[in-house]
């Protein structure tokens, strides 16, 4: 089990200051893939918008990393602005330009839409700080957790009301007893959502903004 994620150490783990955030829809909201095209790698070949956070991932590696952003009508603005992109929206198409000028073209693709989709704050639960704020992003078969400094994330597969890492990350070979002590349990009551540990010992609660 040394490749195994337990998600819900992940979940408890706050870190940052606290910041207000406003978050909206943005044009590029969805998922994106490199066309593969130019002399240049990028760091993301696939990219992932979903309201106020860009996460990226490198082909199939199951990882995802992410920020914050905003935007204006020809940059994206990562990092509280610590760096940007220039970018140019064209139907399918979204060619960026990234920190070191450097050019990129990805094409939108279809996502599924989560059972628990959204953004959530914890509000109350273990290892609850109210002088914190700490998130937990659901999209597709991603989940993310972060705060103003930064998402971390990974694919996910879900099972009636249990989510797991992606057995894509666990191992191919991992049994179903491994499996199930991965395991997180949610329950989802309007825009409240309860996650429950695979001892269910614990549990933390989220409240949706987005």
């Amino acid at each position: 089990m040394k490749r195994a994620v337990i998600l819900f150490a992940v979940l408890c783990i706050l870190a940052g200051g606290a910041s207000a955030q406003q978050i909206r829809t943005s044009p590029f909201e969805g998922r994106w893939i490199w066309d593969g095209k130019g002399e240049d790698y990028p760091d993301f070949t696939e990219l992932v918008f979903f309201g106020n956070v860009m996460l990226g991932t490198d082909e199939d590696y199951p990882v995802y990393e992410g920020e914050t952003f905003t935007y204006t009508g020809r940059t994206i603005n990562f990092g509280n602005d610590y760096y940007e992109w220039e970018y140019r929206l064209s139907g399918n198409v979204l060619a960026i330009t990234d920190e070191y000028d450097e050019h990129f073209s990805y094409t939108k693709a279809t996502i599924e839409k989560s059972p628990i989709e959204g953004i959530w704050k914890q509000t109350g639960g273990a290892d609850y700080d109210p002088d914190y704020d700490y998130y937990c992003l659901f999209t597709g078969n991603i989940m993310a957790e972060g705060d103003e400094y930064g998402y971390d994330g990974v694919k996910i597969e879900f099972s009636g009301k249990i989510f797991h890492p992606s057995r894509v990350y666990l191992g191919e070979d991992i049994s179903e007893k491994q499996l199930m002590e991965t395991a997180i349990e949610y329950r989802i009551s309007g825009r409240s959502l309860t996650l429950i540990s695979p001892d269910g010992e614990d549990e933390i609660t989220l409240t949706k903004i987005y």
